[in-house]
């Protein structure tokens, strides 16, 4: 093996990477979208064209089908949110895929408080942690070690997105019952970066922190928000946050034992 080719595919990696999370930021904040916002079909092309990318990024590394089942396991994750905007009466876009980062599903309107935020994005993990109980299911009905390295990137993907900062999953449902629970998403996503020297981290982190530094008013009918609904919420994030850490810690047992 040529021993130039290592560094040159890491570089090319990490590059990657940078470049993907300034997409998705870019994406968050509608920035890609508006490029294609007078195209009929521009959004669907856009959304199967980025799954297509994302599957041929994954490939390239871990095979075809990692690369399949990791996509679909996004795709579920965002088919979670996507259901529930839909069912509380909003408007939903296309999923759409980053590769070396993951997808983002446009909300098109304001959920009226922070109790419909936070069921908005607490659907996401939800439908990922189902989907990734699936692979599972599927391993041990099969002993394909395939299935199982799935649904361990399924448990850690959900449970990465409940770290309770925004723009993640975790910090619009968090602030539901806390508003300064950003700041231990943010100490966890400083220690992240810095164990696993990672550059996207740190940019997310960046973001994270100017976004929740920023004076967000309550919304408009924030007195529907009960005190039995933070609590509620707060029982459904640190459940689903416990469950997904179990899941990743026996299916990382099973895939060293393999």
């Amino acid at each position: 093996m040529d021993e130039t080719q290592e560094p040159k595919k890491s570089n090319k990696t990490a590059i990657g990477a940078v470049i993907g999370v300034i997409a998705l930021l870019l994406a968050k904040s509608k920035g890609i979208l508006v490029l294609l916002k007078g195209l009929s079909s521009g959004k669907v092309l856009l959304s199967l064209g980025s799954m297509l990318a994302m599957v041929w990024v994954l490939a390239r590394e871990s095979g075809w089908w990692f690369g399949v089942g990791f996509v679909l396991m996004l795709l579920i994750h965002e088919l979670g949110h996507g259901w529930a905007i839909k069912r509380e009466g909003l408007s939903a876009g296309y999923p759409i895929f980053i590769p070396f980062l993951g997808a983002m599903i446009a909300l098109k309107g304001q959920p009226r408080n922070s109790l419909v935020e936070a069921r908005i994005a607490i659907a996401g993990p939800m439908a990922g942690t189902a989907a990734a109980l699936g692979a599972t299911s599927l391993y041990l009905a099969t002993d394909q070690r395939l299935y199982l390295a799935i649904a361990y990137s399924g448990y850690f993907l959900n449970l990465f997105n409940l770290v309770p900062i925004s723009p993640l999953d975790g910090g619009r449902v968090a602030k539901m019952f806390s508003r300064r629970i950003w700041i231990l998403g943010l100490a966890l996503l400083a220690g992240l970066a810095l164990v696993h020297l990672s550059i996207p981290l740190i940019i997310i982190g960046l973001f994270a922190l100017m976004n929740s530094l920023r004076p967000q008013p309550p919304g408009p009918d924030e007195h529907e928000v009960s005190q039995r609904d933070r609590v509620n919420m707060a029982a459904n994030y640190f459940g689903l946050a416990a469950f997904l850490a179990v899941g990743m810690y026996f299916a990382g047992i099973l895939l060293h034992q393999n």
